[in-house]
């Protein structure tokens, strides 16, 4: 019997490059399913923000669109609807480009029929959560809302810009391991602000 040795950085470049190519795929996995049905019922009355016989103007939004000063995305100013931000930049998009694939993700499930009627549902929610809706202010302003007899989640950023809004998968687990996660940043900065005092 012959033993190979192994070669251990080409290992761990192998390694490597398997876990890069995996997480290429998506930045983030999906809280919603695929085809972007609802997981759970519900009509809030956030449902009405947008009327069917609304006038809608065909996603024209007042604003920058693809890149501020510095060619970043995420520093692009947002376009504007009715006089505030559409929606939330990110690294991996301008405002618009998030709204947009937000939309694609999760406008049917709300039944919007465009992304204008969707950032005001969106906006409808965050700004008047229904009744029994519960909230978590995350430490840098930013809000998360959920409200279980939906089954919907929404975020919006310190000045009520939307991040996120659609109906998690996983229903009430989702919100509960999103406040579990908050609960560990906390802790963890607790006690990092300790231990840099003492």
């Amino acid at each position: 019997m012959t033993v190979r040795s192994i070669n251990t950085p080409n290992v761990l470049l192998l390694g490597t490059l398997s876990l890069a190519l995996s997480l290429a795929g998506c930045e983030r996995p999906s809280a919603v399913r695929a085809d972007g049905a609802a997981a759970s019922g519900g009509e809030a009355a956030y449902a009405s923000a947008a009327p069917a016989d609304a006038p809608d103007r065909g996603d024209r939004f007042d604003g920058a669109r693809a890149s501020g000063p510095s060619g970043d995305r995420a520093e692009a100013p947002a376009p504007l609807l009715d006089g505030r931000p559409l929606w939330t930049s990110s690294r991996r998009g301008s405002a618009e480009e998030n709204a947009r694939r937000a939309f694609a993700r999760n406008g049917d499930s709300f039944g919007a029929p465009s992304l204008e009627t969707y950032v005001r549902k969106a906006r409808a929610f965050i700004d008047a959560p229904p009744a029994g809706a519960q909230r978590l202010t995350r430490r840098n302003g930013d809000v998360l809302i959920y409200h279980p007899g939906s089954n919907t989640f929404a975020v919006a950023s310190r000045d009520g810009a939307p991040r996120a809004f659609f109906h998690p998968d996983e229903g009430a687990t989702y919100w509960e391991t999103q406040k579990a996660r908050e609960a560990q940043r906390r802790t963890a900065r607790a006690g990092s602000d300790r231990a840099s005092e003492g």
